[in-house]
């Protein structure tokens, strides 16, 4: 089994600087990725790279997307520079460039809750994190406790509790 990655991206990122500031937004916890090939550049080509990830490349050309709700990316390589991680979306120049971030944990990654396409309210979420974590027989005590903690704060607050305590997708 692969090692599962987070990674925090930049759209369109002119410059490398903006692809930085992006992996430092603790706001966004990152998407998951999986890596479906790695580029090994030269130190003078992994620079021209982030001097213009803009600019088309051959080796981009019709890769990356979404598969199996994981962003497929390029794993762009070079001796003593950091690994970047490269979604295309089909195009072929750094439609998303991006940098690694610690793994996220959760207290209870047996419980699953799908949030995406659903109702954002936070009432409705509250109740989908309650359902699930009572599907999996959590203990009432410790679904009292979520939910004591999500409530005090604002929605972004819930949204990172959320994530804290269960496998959100």
């Amino acid at each position: 089994m692969s090692e599962e990655l987070f990674v925090r991206f930049a759209r369109k990122p002119f410059r490398f600087d903006e692809v930085e500031a992006a992996a430092r937004d603790t706001d966004d916890l990152g998407s998951r990725v999986s890596i479906v090939e790695t580029k090994e550049l030269s130190a003078e080509e992994y620079d021209d790279f982030i001097a213009a990830p803009l600019r088309d490349r051959e080796w981009l050309a019709g890769k990356g997307g979404y598969l199996n709700k994981k962003r497929q990316v390029i794993a762009v390589i070079a001796p003593e520079r950091q690994t970047l991680y490269v979604d295309p979306s089909g195009s072929s120049y750094g439609r998303y460039v991006g940098l690694r971030v610690p793994t996220p944990s959760c207290r209870y990654p047996e419980v699953q809750v799908r949030l995406s396409g659903r109702d954002g309210n936070a009432f409705a979420i509250l109740g989908h994190c309650q359902r699930a974590a009572r599907k999996a027989c959590l203990p009432e005590d410790e679904i009292k406790a979520f939910i004591a903690e999500a409530k005090s704060g604002d929605y972004n607050h819930l949204l990172t509790t959320c994530m804290r305590w269960f496998d959100c997708v």
